[in-house]
């Protein structure tokens, strides 16, 4: 008998006999919307969801009186859209076949089993977009379905992304309730990451400065999920590669195992005399580079639990011709208020001016080396036990009393003082084209403070050592900048220098150099080494020809000020002719 169906067409076939009945039907061009509101005493969509689209198929059931025993459906779906209230989970032009069997248990439940193929379309659950045309989707089943069709146990299933993963495993579905997987036990046979970081990584990564990252090489391993969050996971590593082409991250060669446990887990299993080994994790790299800087082959052992990690030896990450010598990494609560993090290390001497060069900044000479001691993250605030050295320009820079304040957050706040000591003038002011000036340069700054890592607050002085005894001579060009830091713009030395018979010198023989500088309040209290009459030397020349820069600026404007430095610092000074 043929009727209409659902908004399409039918042919059915039904005979019973003493209560028992039997049903064959073939059903075409079925709208899937008119289908779902059909279904409703057997199977209800969450509030909200909505589909549409149409599929045809055939359907055999069996039953007694009105109880259903057994049915059979197999359906070829054209296109499949659906959404549901809040948008975060989405389909367009699916399309694909539907093959499953229901046998009556007990309870009014349904044991189910089936395959589901998906040949086409695009599908989104927020924030990751599938495109079925490309890597097809097949999910074979097998469970039990809830008699109100709200809950689904699957005791096997099999999840093949054609070129992407292969998971298998056991799960429990809340077809009805916010958290969709409320448990699972999960197998990854094998990730492509190839595909797998595209789809499934790079949508977590779009507001990061890993967005465009790209994989290769495999994970294999087992992911357990309860209650819609993961309690454990343990994954091989095979060859992996991780890539940014923005530079932001290299790895090549990654290997080994990770594995984590959520917190409750752990202390079952160690109550119950587990073997220890199955928390550590151990992770090798071939090479690696992060913003450009090149880290060599590591190896890291660590366990990881909850939210907590710990380097279980000391390890040193070669860096160019250095490296950094971690002896202890811990982070505790990773992610809350209440996170701590425990940090120390020596640096290995390592040349600034690859460090530079890899940074795309101005290139320093000189190398950094030091100890980073007890370096502790603690309710919002880094703090260290010790000082940070570096050595630069031939000389040296002690960073002391260093805090940060909120450091991931919107507005962070550092606070530390610096002692500069004896750094080579002439590599300093060549690194920034700033004009030659030979002679040592010490000094320091105190009481810096910041907000959003721009200065609020600082006493610094910088300005010839006593005792130097090196060659001091300095250049046109350098003169005429340093008059535009303090003594209103430069044009009058321009103008001395150019005109007169100093125009045939191209260096200046000086006594002494230097600047101070309080910042309060955005205003720079400035003076020089020495007083001179309302103003300051800059510089105190010496010899003949002299030549003296005066400073006659007491209060600067600290915005002013740092615009004539960057200025300066792009090599737009004066012009000495």
């Amino acid at each position: 008998q043929s009727f209409a169906i659902a908004g399409g067409r039918g042919r059915v076939e039904v005979t019973e006999r003493r209560g028992r009945w039997e049903l064959d039907a073939d059903l075409a061009a079925l709208d899937l919307d008119a289908l779902a509101t059909l279904a409703r005493p057997w199977f209800t969509l969450p509030e909200g969801f909505t589909v549409a689209g149409s599929a045809a198929g055939t359907l055999q059931a069996s039953g007694r009186d009105d109880d259903l025993s057994t049915a059979t459906a197999a359906f070829d779906v054209a296109r499949l859209d659906f959404a549901d209230a809040e948008g975060t989970l989405a389909g367009e032009g699916v399309a694909g076949r539907l093959d499953v069997t229901l046998r009556a248990a007990t309870g009014g439940a349904f044991g189910a089993e089936g395959r589901i193929s998906l040949s086409g379309g695009q599908a989104y659950s927020d924030p990751v977009f599938l495109d079925f045309g490309r890597h097809g989707l097949d999910l074979d089943f097998r469970g039990l379905l809830a008699a109100d069709g709200s809950r689904f146990d699957a005791e096997s299933f099999r999840l093949l992304h054609h070129d992407v993963a292969d998971v298998a495993g056991s799960a429990l579905l809340d077809l009805a309730g916010e958290t969709l997987l409320l448990r699972a036990k999960t197998r990854l046979a094998v990730v492509e990451l190839a595909t797998a970081v595209p789809a499934y990584a790079q949508p977590y990564l779009i507001s990061t400065a890993f967005k465009d990252l790209e994989g290769a090489g495999r994970l294999r391993g087992e992911i357990d999920i309860d209650d819609g969050l993961p309690v454990r996971v343990d994954l091989q590593l095979e060859d992996v590669a991780l890539d940014s082409q923005t530079g932001s991250l290299f790895i090549a060669g990654l290997a080994g195992n990770f594995n984590w446990h959520d917190d409750l887990l752990r202390d079952e299993l160690a109550k119950s005399g587990a073997d220890s080994e199955i928390f550590k994790s151990r992770l090798a790299w071939r090479e690696a580079r992060l913003w450009n800087i090149d880290i060599a082959a590591v190896e890291l052992p660590f366990t990881t639990t909850g939210r907590h990690f710990r380097l279980l030896d000391p390890v040193l990450l070669p860096v160019f011709d250095g490296g950094l010598a971690v002896e202890t990494l811990r982070v505790r609560h990773a992610g809350t208020d209440d996170m701590y993090l425990r940090f120390d290390a020596e640096l290995q001497p390592i040349s600034v001016a690859r460090i530079t060069r890899a940074l795309g900044w101005p290139e320093f000479s000189g190398r950094l080396s030091g100890r980073i001691p007890q370096l502790e993250w603690q309710a919002g605030e880094v703090t260290l036990g010790g000082n940070l050295e570096a050595q630069v320009f031939d000389g040296r820079i002690v960073v002391r009393e260093l805090r940060l304040r909120d450091p991931l957050g919107r507005f962070p706040r550092l606070y530390a003082s610096i002692d500069i000591d004896n750094l080579d003038l002439e590599q300093l002011t060549n690194t920034f084209s700033f004009g030659m000036i030979t002679g040592r340069l010490s000094g320091y700054v105190r009481g810096l403070e910041t907000f959003n890592w721009m200065p609020e607050a600082f006493d610094a002085r910088l300005a010839t050592p006593p005792g130097d005894r090196s060659p001091h001579r300095i250049s046109q060009r350098a003169v005429a900048n340093l008059s535009r830091v303090g003594g209103g713009g430069g044009g009058g030395v321009v103008a001395a220098l150019q005109g007169g018979f100093l125009r045939f010198f191209e260096n200046f023989r000086y006594d002494r150099l230097g600047l101070t500088c309080r910042l309060e309040n955005d205003v720079c209290s400035m003076g020089g080494v020495e007083p001179q009459d309302g103003g300051y030397y800059i510089v105190k020349g010496k010899g003949i020809p002299r030549i003296d820069v005066i400073g006659n600026q007491q209060r600067v404007a600290w915005r002013r000020l740092v615009g004539q430095l960057a200025s300066i610092m792009e090599g737009s000074g004066p012009e000495i002719r």
